[in-house]
């Protein structure tokens, strides 16, 4: 290893350019990374001080110099896990993510969602229906494959929303952004007023949104956590009137043995029908959280959806109670 010695009783600032040099970068980088030395050994031997050797080992790292990767320990399990879920749920597929992710749907989700988006094969003249919630809100935030000449359509009506997550037109119109596809949006709230609902059914554009409904390829759509504690709700749901249930789906509310749950409204709720869920043939839940454990078992008893986003520690929690309910 080269020693390039330093004179002088600060040695820093006389040797300030000479910290981006690439041959002392990457003997900085060795002996710290590859020869196990600490910070003020390194420094001693090239007469510098110890913050100004972490400056260079950060330099180092930022410039790709040094890469460091963090491997999950059973992210070598992932595809048996996967496969387990899915025999046990009877799904068409399950993606999982590495480990515990957030609700919110960050990076470490991206690469199972692309991977399901991807699967649906979607192409010019296909629709995907998209639902409201923090986990789609998320997905269209994130870098997807391009979707151009498909039409999307929201699963549920959200105008008015103060949440940006129940904001279902804008949620499509940033995906349709993103993806260089198109969309068609719901003038209307989760559950508009008598007058406004007999409206709605007659407006040309919402007809335009049953269409999409009725012919979509694919969805993408969030599970509601159970209401009792729930802490963001679309603001028309009377969550009151909803203390048996167990989760939702594109706003259809249900108990942990399946059944739907009505509520003051429900006949107004613009939503996409369960008969047409049932006929999209890459129907997607995206999910995750110890919290939609049941959530999500009992959407999937329902056939609400055929494939599943979720993590590997939602996926062992499933597993779990699923195993331990019998």
């Amino acid at each position: 290893m080269t020693n390039r010695s330093r004179k002088g009783p600060e040695g820093d600032a006389a040797r300030a350019a000479d910290l981006y040099d690439v041959d002392l970068l990457y003997a900085v980088a060795r002996m710290y990374y590859e020869e196990g030395l600490g910070q003020s050994t390194i420094a001693e031997q090239l007469r510098v001080s110890r913050p100004t050797v972490s400056r260079m080992l950060s330099h180092a790292r930022e410039t790709g110099m040094v890469q460091i990767k963090v491997i999950h320990p059973r992210a070598g399990g992932s595809s048996e896990l996967a496969e387990q879920l899915r025999l046990t749920l009877g799904l068409d597929a399950v993606y999982l993510a590495d480990g515990m992710q957030s609700s919110r749907m960050g990076p470490g989700m991206q690469p199972a969602v692309l991977r399901a988006v991807e699967d649906m094969q979607l192409s010019q003249g296909d629709a995907l229906v998209v639902s409201s919630g923090m986990a789609v809100y998320g997905v269209a935030h994130m870098e997807l494959p391009p979707l151009d000449g498909v039409a999307l359509a929201p699963a549920v009506g959200g105008v008015a929303e103060p949440e940006a997550w129940h904001q279902t037109n804008e949620i499509v119109r940033t995906m349709a952004l993103r993806t260089g596809s198109t969309y068609v949006p719901i003038f209307a709230g989760a559950i508009p007023s008598p007058l406004m609902y007999e409206a709605v059914q007659a407006d040309e554009a919402f007809s335009e949104v049953r269409k999409v409904w009725k012919r979509a390829k694919g969805s993408i759509m969030g599970i509601g956590s159970p209401t009792t504690g729930r802490t963001s709700l679309a603001s028309a749901i009377p969550q009151d009137s909803l203390a048996a249930s167990i989760g939702d789906v594109c706003l259809h509310f249900y108990d942990r043995s399946g059944a739907e749950l009505g509520f003051p409204g429900s006949e107004r709720t613009v939503r996409i029908p369960r008969e047409d869920l049932a006929s999209i043939p890459f129907s997607t839940a995206i999910a995750v959280g110890e919290e939609k454990v049941w959530s999500i078992l009992t959407a999937s008893s329902m056939g609400m959806f055929r494939r599943l986003v979720t993590d590997e520690a939602t996926a062992r929690l499933m597993l779990a109670a699923r195993a331990e309910a019998g």
